[in-house]
């Protein structure tokens, strides 16, 4: 398993890298996994993350998601109806996702194409929305780099969220590179 340590230094490493400006948006994408439960340490250290990013030149912008469905859910119109029956929440799964695609997008107008924009609390939304769809939707318009962490594994080119869902190919590129352990 690798440590905060060996996940710090491959961010390191990944953001002193000179950033080509043609990339495709999907290259645009840095997957930053660890083992979920290194979560509250990646979640309290983030700004170990930000000093990295400025010390190698670059801007940092940050959202976190971990609180954001409460917040969402508390704010919705058929509140109460959904405490009483949770599972009319399965209809609103399509606006719930469009709500964060929103969110994100609202976080990447702020960035400069010299700017990381780092998500951090992926695992809050666990069985709500997958963190494919939301960066298959968004990759497009990143103007620097977004910083997804993901707590769970990637081996052979296929993440998975907390090691339970059915991964997915992405064409992201993984920190720690699969290859570096």
């Amino acid at each position: 398993m690798k440590t905060f340590d060996d996940i710090l230094a491959a961010y390191n490493r990944q953001v002193q890298l000179p950033w080509a400006t043609d990339v495709p948006p999907a290259a645009r994408v840095w997957i930053l996994w660890y083992d979920k439960s290194l979560q509250r340490r990646f979640t309290g250290r983030l700004a170990e993350f930000e000093h990295a990013t400025f010390r190698a030149g670059h801007g940092w912008h940050q959202i976190s998601l971990s609180g954001w469905f409460g917040a969402w859910i508390a704010q919705h119109e058929f509140f109460d109806a959904l405490v009483e029956q949770p599972a009319e929440l399965r209809g609103l799964l399509p606006e719930i996702e469009n709500s964060l695609v929103n969110e994100i997008t609202h976080g990447l107008r702020a960035c400069t194409s010299n700017d990381v924009l780092a998500v951090d609390g992926c695992g809050a939304l666990f069985g709500i929305v997958r963190v494919s769809a939301l960066i298959s939707r968004i990759a497009d318009s990143i103007p620097g780099r977004l910083l997804v962490g993901f707590p769970g594994t990637h081996s052979a080119g296929v993440y998975r969220l907390l090691d339970a869902r059915d991964g997915w190919n992405y064409h992201a590129i993984p920190i720690p590179a699969e290859t570096e352990f």
